[in-house]
This record gives C-alpha cells, structure tokens and sequence, in this order.
C-alpha cells in the first residue's frame, strides 16, 4: 500500500462546506462586538472619563439592543459549528479507516496550548481553553444515537439552573477556589486589588490602565483565573456542552441526509427560533438594564438566558442558511474570514489590547459604546480584505496551518 495514503491530511479545498465557513466568519464578527465592550473597559469606568464627543445620546439603547440580539448567541453557534466540525473530522478519519479518539486528542491538545496563551498571557475572555477541555470529552459522545445526544443537549442548556439553585441553597460557591486562586496571585507579584460588593477582588480598571508590558503578563495570570471562575458561576461549561452535542446532530444531518437542502425544517427552525428566542432574550435584557438585581432577578436572567439563547442562535443559523441556499451574494465576503477564524479571533485580541490597554494607547474607558462598536465594524471590515488577500497567496491562515501542522504531524504547504 502506498505510504501517503495511510496519511490523514486536513479536508480539501473540494470538500470544504461554504455556508459553515460563511457562518464562521458572522460569528467572529459578532463575537467581537459582544468581546469588544470588556477590551474597551466601558462597564469599569464611570461615563465621566470618556471624551465628550464619545458619549453619545444613543448609547444606552443601541448597548440594550445589542445586548438582546447579540449577547451569547454567536459564541453559541460558534459552538454550533464546533460540533459540526468534530463530526466531519470523524467521519474523514473514519473513511481513511483512522482512529479518531487519538487524532480529536492531540487536536484538542493543540488548542488548549494556543488557549491558555491566549487565556493567561493576553486576555482574560478567551473561549478556547474552554473548547478544548470539553472537547476531550465531546469524544465519548461522537458515536451516540441521535435523539439521545438531542435529549442531553436540552438537559445540559438548562442545566446552568440547576447549578445557580445548588450554589444558592447550599452556600457551597465552589467558583470562589478560581477567584481565591487569581487574587493569590495577585498578591504575589505584588499587583493592585479593589473591593467589589464587600469583597477583595483584582482591579480590571488598573489591568487596563497598566502600562508595564511585563506586569501585564502578570496580572493576565491571575485573571485568567478570574474567567475560569466565570464560567464556573455562570454554569457556562454545560450550556456550551449542550450545543457541542447538538453541532454533532446537525452535523450529521447536514452530511448524511442533506440538511441544508431542506427549506422547510429551515424555515420552521428560523420562525420558532425567533418566536421563542426574542421575547426571552428581550425580557432577559429588561432586567439586566433595568433590574433591581435581586435574587429573584437573577433566577429569572438564568432562566430566560436558558430559554432564549440558543433558540435564537439556532434561527440565525437556519436564516443565513436559508440565505446562502437562495444565493450567498455579499455574505461570500465572510468566506475567507471564516477560513482564518482562529488566526482573525486571535489578531482582534492583539488589535484590541493595542488600542484600549495601557501598554498599548490608554484609550480604555474613554469611548461610547457607538464609537467601540465603530470602531469593532471597521477592524471587521479590514479583516474581511485581509482574509480574502491572504488566502489568494496562502492556503491557509497563519495559525491554523500552525494548528494543522501540529495536529496532523506532516509537512504541509503554505503557500498556494
């Protein structure tokens, strides 16, 4: 048997799925404009710090408006696509009659280290290190049967619930280790806290403002402990689970049975995706702008988010579908940017600490949200050309034939 072909290469330019690409690159998009709000430091700093010309009179409702049909919902088709993707790796080394478990393994390793670089060195909302821990354990689920995986699915989006119930009834707030853990940290090297609520946590506003590159370093060790203690309290890990399972149904279904041609379950998505998804994800939004944020409040904010999110998330994914099965037309801009997903995440991170932080023009806290947002569209926008140039002189982004290389442990060409 000829040698190169027992070799397991990355999916073909052939075989690639448009629309996945088309939906990647939306999700990037707006996965910055909910991320760019927190590199800005516009919620850490009071309305008095920014410039006059930057604090404009719709601020506030364009804030509300992005909050309630942006806010979780393309991190949760990035999640979407995760699933899918697991489940075309798997049936690509399932046709080069390769084991997939040691191949998903040494993928998710690779990811982790790219994820807490990012997590611990750079920027304390890094989603990856989150990907890859889950996805070791998406492998012991890649083989279950269909309405099994959907039924777990709807299990583990609620779930976040049931762990709010158990904290608040129990007194156990296990997330409180991860927060302990930053703040010793903190103190180690020596870095500025703050009290929060009669509580001694680290201080965002100084990491932001820090203009030392090396103490940067520093307190981005003891955030990403900050974030790990998020996602803990906010129950994140189940709900981002439950879409990975729901990513391997439609995966499937796009592969085997021709999802994608089926206008009818799409449009049924769509419509009871946005009638369930909406009103949930505007009452939700109600009572974070306007709430009083008492405990009852806060049970209702879970549970709306529970309700609402991925229902949501699931109509805009049949809509763009939907609109890329009638004709892509200038939604084939997102293409290329989707292709480099993981290099474009990463860069937004750099451009942004570049722009906001301290060690880079100390803009943090000065701008309006309609200024960030602005700005968020037009670093998009130049995404968008730089993808489309790139990939006309490379076949692949810069870290994802990194990714690739060290996943599939061959020479692989760069340039076309």
């Amino acid at each position: 048997m000829n040698q190169e072909n027992n070799i397991v290469k990355p999916i073909s330019k052939e075989d690639r799925i448009v629309y996945l690409d088309i939906l990647r690159g939306i999700a990037i998009l707006f996965i910055f404009t909910a991320n760019i709000p927190f590199f800005s430091g516009i919620f850490f700093f009071p309305e008095e710090f920014q410039f006059g010309w930057a604090n404009l009179a719709f601020d506030k409702s364009l804030d509300f408006i992005m909050y309630a049909l942006i806010d979780g919902k393309f991190y949760s088709i990035f999640s979407l696509l995760f699933g899918i993707g697991c489940v075309i790796q798997f049936q690509n080394l399932t046709y080069h009659n390769k084991p997939f478990p040691p191949f998903f393994r040494k993928r998710m390793f690779w990811l982790l280290a790219i994820g807490c670089i990012h997590l611990f060195l750079l920027w304390p909302g890094d989603i990856l290190t989150l990907y890859a821990v889950l996805g070791f354990i998406l492998i012991w689920f890649i083989k279950m049967e269909n309405r099994t995986l959907l039924s777990l699915a709807a299990l583990l989006i609620f779930f976040p619930i049931v762990n709010w119930v158990f904290m608040e009834e129990t007194g156990i707030y296990y997330p409180g280790i991860a927060f302990d853990q930053s703040l010793v940290i903190f103190h180690h090297f020596g870095m500025p806290t703050m009290e929060w609520n009669g509580r001694e946590v680290t201080n965002f506003p100084a990491y932001l403002q820090n203009p030392n590159l090396i103490d940067h370093f520093k307190m981005s060790l003891g955030k990403g402990f900050v974030r790990i203690g998020r996602i803990l309290d906010e129950g994140r890990e189940f709900k981002v689970f439950g879409v990975f399972l729901i990513g391997l149904w439609t995966g499937r279904k796009i592969l085997n049975e021709e999802l994608l041609n089926n206008k009818s379950f799409l449009r049924k998505v769509l419509i009871w995706g946005l009638l369930i998804g909406l009103p949930f994800n505007f009452l939700r939004a109600s009572l974070e702008f306007y709430g009083n944020g008492d405990k009852e409040q806060e049970f209702l904010k879970i549970l709306y988010y529970a309700l609402g999110t991925v229902p949501l998330a699931m109509a805009y994914a049949a809509g763009i579908a939907l609109w890329v099965k009638k004709g892509a037309g200038l939604l084939k801009w997102f293409q290329p940017v989707g292709k480099m997903a993981l290099t474009n995440y990463l860069s937004q991170t750099i451009i942004s600490i570049a722009i906001f932080y301290g060690i880079g023009f100390g803009l943090a806290g000065k701008l309006g949200f309609t200024v960030i947002m602005i700005i968020a569209f037009t670093i998009f926008f130049l995404q968008m050309i730089f993808s489309k140039v790139w990939l006309s002189y490379f076949k692949y982004g810069p870290m994802e034939w990194l990714w690739r290389k060290l996943t599939y442990g061959i020479s692989l060409k760069f340039k076309r």
